[in-house]
């Protein structure tokens, strides 16, 4: 779900040519960047983050924007507790209030736009947005005449709609199934979806916009599917939790397998913007996987609070330019968080400042034009 430069990422065929699929751990080679703390600082405040609590004894106060290297808010967004998805270019969000699919710019003072409406017996929840920022593709539930238990909607409706005040368009219609969207690709006129289900991802679909859809079986154990903010490739994490799975949008049987280093657990990862590099993170250090077979390892500091902890819980966020991570780690049981920026340039690491325990800077998005 991000915007590229096309003609510089690597296609992942070249990463199927590099590891063969399900045949265990590949020869890569691996580099080593030390941080140099001589270089400018991670943090640019051309880009912060969304918070929704200043500290962690207050109650929701909904969306506020900071900037990067200051937990205080700088603006309100004044659309509540949403719980939005940002465009690849990080200037607008789009999100659900109550039955209405709204987008904001990413402005002081700015008014949120409806682009469309559910009614009567359907509901809506999952959404991505076009691989250029332009349109938003939305899974439609329709309501079951005699509802089940974990049973499946009547059908999802996928439906994408133009950002610039264009009518929804309904694409297809998929019985008895729970479809959600992962990303449009615009040039290509396909949009890439999947099916959860309690044992991971069950299905993968790829959708033409002329109405004709191809269903793959996936997973299972894929329990966090992730696409790329150009449409381009999607991956999956899940059980056993030291392997990848990382495919083509256009086609889940050519992916391949990429596993961690004698069966490490991976904690986190996501595509970082602007490359076909896969952010994978572990409980020292952050590795980017490229599509020539290339590992880089990016140190991390010891955790702040309990640098021994074993139970660690992390995610892991880019920022949309694509030139910075940030890392969330979480121990069990402890009350507070530990957040780190790493400049993916450097290697250098710096602590993210928060309002208080269990804060954590939230999505990354553009504040200011560049």
């Amino acid at each position: 779900m991000k915007v590229r430069e096309r003609g510089s990422i690597p296609v992942l065929a070249a990463l199927i040519v590099v590891v063969a699929c399900g045949s265990g751990p590949s020869t890569v080679a691996t580099t080593s960047i030390t941080p140099r703390p001589s270089l400018a600082t991670v943090f640019d405040d051309r880009f912060g983050f969304l918070i929704n609590r200043l500290s962690v004894n207050d109650p929701a106060i909904g969306l506020r924007v900071r900037l990067e290297s200051d937990p205080q808010p700088v603006f309100d967004l004044g659309i509540g507790d949403a719980w939005p998805i940002v465009s690849p270019d990080g200037r607008r969000l789009a999100y659900w209030s109550e039955n209405e699919l709204r987008v904001i710019e990413m402005v002081r003072n700015a008014s949120p736009r409806t682009l469309l409406t559910t009614s009567g017996r359907e509901s809506a929840l999952y959404m991505a947005w076009s691989s250029d920022g332009t349109g938003l593709v939305v899974g439609v539930n329709g309501a079951q005449a005699v509802p089940a238990v974990d049973g499946p909607p009547a059908y999802t409706a996928v439906r994408v709609v133009d950002v610039a005040a264009g009518q929804p368009r309904e694409i297809i219609r998929i019985a008895n199934a729970n479809v959600v969207p992962l990303a449009w690709d615009r040039k290509a006129r396909l949009i890439a979806a999947y099916e959860p289900s309690s044992s991971g991802a069950r299905s993968y679909y790829v959708v033409e916009e002329g109405g004709t859809a191809k269903r793959s079986d996936a997973g299972p154990g894929l329990y966090v599917v992730e696409a790329s903010n150009d449409s381009q490739h999607v991956l999956g994490l899940g059980d056993p939790a030291s392997v990848l799975r990382a495919w083509p949008a256009t086609s889940y049987a050519a992916g391949i397998e990429l596993r961690a280093v004698g069966g490490e657990r991976i904690l986190a990862a996501g595509w970082r913007p602007g490359t076909a590099e896969i952010g994978v993170l572990f409980q020292d250090r952050l590795e980017l996987w490229d599509a020539s077979g290339g590992r880089r390892t990016l140190p991390l500091p010891q955790l702040q609070s309990h640098p021994q902890a074993l139970n660690v819980h992390a995610k892991l966020r880019f920022r949309v330019d694509g030139k910075a991570a940030f890392v969330i780690r979480l121990i069990d049981g402890m009350p507070d968080t530990d957040s780190v920026a790493v400049d993916l340039s450097s290697g250098k690491t710096v602590v993210v400042a928060g309002g208080g325990a269990l804060l954590e800077p939230g999505i990354s998005v553009r504040v200011a034009s560049t």
